[in-house]
């Protein structure tokens, strides 16, 4: 039971630690501008504008 427990737990300790260097080797840069136009928007995912949030409604003026 306990050598179980520890299998799993160091199986978990290394997946995280995979993951975590996935994150940093493979990371994807956004587009500044989207980024900014964002922080503009108010960010209350009404979808009036008729787009499912803010986000892509950035993106969306980004592209023009």
């Amino acid at each position: 039971m306990l050598s179980a427990l520890l299998a799993l737990g160091a199986l978990g300790i290394l997946f995280g630690l995979l993951l975590g260097y996935a994150a940093i080797r493979y990371k994807v840069e956004g587009d500044p501008l989207v980024d900014k136009i964002d922080a503009i928007l108010p960010q209350t995912q009404c979808g009036q504008c008729g787009y499912p949030g803010c986000r892509p409604y950035a993106e969306a003026i980004a592209r023009g």
